[in-house]
């Protein structure tokens, strides 16, 4: 048995140390402290203990606020109260105070504490046999019949009462909820359990819940109609929080009240899943999440910033439509009412939009490639993540914005390429695709005069007439623009930059770009 002391009487402490430990050398004295406030932070670290004994009157913390302390912080040894004097007030105030026994300092005897510690040893037994049958009760025990419902199309309210029980009726059953808890990391299952049992207890709520996964449990109680669910649930989300440390996303059903388990637990996931895209730990209740403005129920949010963009994509204005994007996506980051499957869809439109209007251009077999499909977004999120998006985990919305800036940007460079590539004569556009094919490597005006089959002078001549630049400040331009997607984009090294984008090395590399941008490569990137 793990026994601590607390008296601040260095005496008494030591001699009840040895009186104890004298009894059976089953009994550990873990540590004696002179104060409550010692022997709190040592609890705080190691709940694993079975008996405290306590005075009462100490400096710093006396023996009554010490179990004040234990109460707030939900930790329950077995608490034995010591006093050199009959005092009824306090006696009765440490009942009050969870106190298991109250023992004159007179009255300790070797017999006394024999059976003080046979007592505790009865009590923690009991109580160790409630709590599992309260778990029965109240939740894990149910759980895996009330997992098996949520898988079926078709339930029952009959079926749904009698997860919860005899006495549970069918209107009642008909307030249920489900509550889907995500915790950013792993936690002791027993402590988030016998938290959520004691919250159902304190709520006078009937409830059942099972594990999906480490970080991750589903509960379903049959809600008052006296309290808002969001208010209710936000509270187990700060209990949960507080007790483990860890953040917590919870996701909060409608009331249906026909039963559709499998219905509100896709409601749960949703709300759940809105949370950990946007990033906000919390409850959040499936209700708040829309994708009609409330003043204008028809009026789909962002609606009118896509027609904008699509406009001005048709009037050939692409940087424009970039910036409009820009400003169109930090908007996005901000609106955490939205389903993350809408703003997901909402992305995707966007650049579907600039790959429609790139397919009005005459296209090579590579760009026709780079242009394919749709729902790429999602596809290629859920394969960088290595999950599915319908599952237990969200992709993060910082990655969901990144990938599609990075999108516009190369679409919007594809297209304002195509739109200046229409003046251009054919010996030109060879020289250009044989630049973006072989930007990694060293390029000079007479491997590309051989490519294209023109004599290096007449070439130099016809490519300055068409572009208004010279061969070499239009390859060193198209190297800056590669290096500078990269280094929005990407987390290479700035040598692999300087390697892909086909400067000499990284130094060469660093003096270009900063004569160029007024930066360094590494500055530029720490801006974007």
């Amino acid at each position: 048995m793990k026994i601590i002391i607390i008296e601040d009487e260095g005496i008494t402490r030591q001699w009840l140390k040895k009186k104890l430990e004298e009894l059976s050398e089953d009994n550990h004295v873990e540590g004696v402290f002179s104060n409550g406030r010692k022997a709190l932070d040592y609890l705080e670290c190691e709940k694993d203990v079975d008996v405290v004994f306590t005075d009462i009157r100490m400096p710093v913390m006396d023996g009554l606020e010490f179990l004040e302390k234990l109460l707030e912080k939900a930790i329950d040894p077995y608490k034995v109260i010591l006093s050199a004097y009959d005092e009824f007030q306090y006696a009765r105030q440490a009942i009050r105070l969870g106190a298991q026994e109250f023992v004159l300092k007179p009255e300790i005897t070797k017999e006394a504490l024999k059976q003080i510690l046979s007592d505790a040893s009865k009590y923690l037994e009991q109580r160790k046999q409630k709590k599992e049958e309260k778990k029965e009760e109240s939740g894990k025990g149910k759980g895996a019949a009330l997992a098996e419902l949520i898988d079926k199309d078709q339930v029952s309210i009959k079926d749904l009462a009698a997860v919860f029980g005899e006495k549970v009726t069918e209107q009642e059953v008909r307030q249920m909820v489900i509550v889907d808890i995500y915790l950013e990391k792993q936690a002791a299952c027993e402590d988030v359990e016998e938290l959520i049992c004691l919250f159902l207890e304190q709520e006078q709520l009937q409830g059942i819940y099972f594990w999906s996964g480490n970080q991750r449990i589903i509960l379903g109680y049959l809600h008052s109609a006296e309290a808002k669910r969001l208010r209710l649930i936000g509270r187990l989300g700060d209990i949960l929080h507080v007790h483990t440390g860890i953040r917590l996303y919870l996701g909060i059903s409608r009331m249906q009240g026909d039963g559709n388990v499998k219905e509100m637990y896709r409601q749960a996931v949703a709300a759940r899943e809105n949370r950990v895209f946007f990033g906000i730990p919390g409850a959040w209740q499936y209700d708040d999440m829309r994708i009609s403005k409330e003043q204008e129920p028809g009026e789909l949010y962002f609606n009118q910033d896509i027609k904008e963009i699509m406009g001005y994509l048709q009037q050939e204005n692409y940087d424009t439509a970039e910036q409009i994007v820009d400003l169109f996506l930090d908007n996005v980051k901000k609106a955490s009412y939205l389903h993350p499957a809408y703003v997901k869809a909402l992305c995707d439109e966007i650049v579907s939009a600039y790959r429609h209007n790139l397919w009005e251009c005459v296209l090579e077999d590579e760009e026709k490639e780079r242009t394919k499909g749709t729902g790429f977004l999602i596809n290629k999120l859920a394969c960088e993540a290595k999950q599915n998006l319908t599952g237990r985990k969200t992709p993060d919305l910082e990655q969901l914005i990144v990938m599609v800036k990075g999108e516009v940007e190369a679409l919007c460079g594809l297209l304002q390429k195509k739109q200046g590539n229409g003046q251009y004569s054919a010996p030109v556009k060879e020289v250009m695709r044989y630049v973006e094919e072989h930007l990694g490597e060293r390029i000079s005006l007479e491997q590309v005069a051989d490519a294209v089959f023109l004599s290096r002078p007449y070439l130099s001549t016809l490519f300055k007439k068409e572009t208004g630049k010279k061969f070499s400040s239009y390859l060193q331009e198209v190297r800056l623009e590669k290096s500078c997607i990269m280094l929005r984009n990407s987390r290479l090294s700035i040598g692999e930059i300087a390697e892909q984008a086909g400067f000499f090395d990284s130094a060469h590399f660093s003096k270009v770009f900063k004569e160029h941008y007024g930066c360094s490569p590494l500055e530029y990137r720490k801006t974007r």
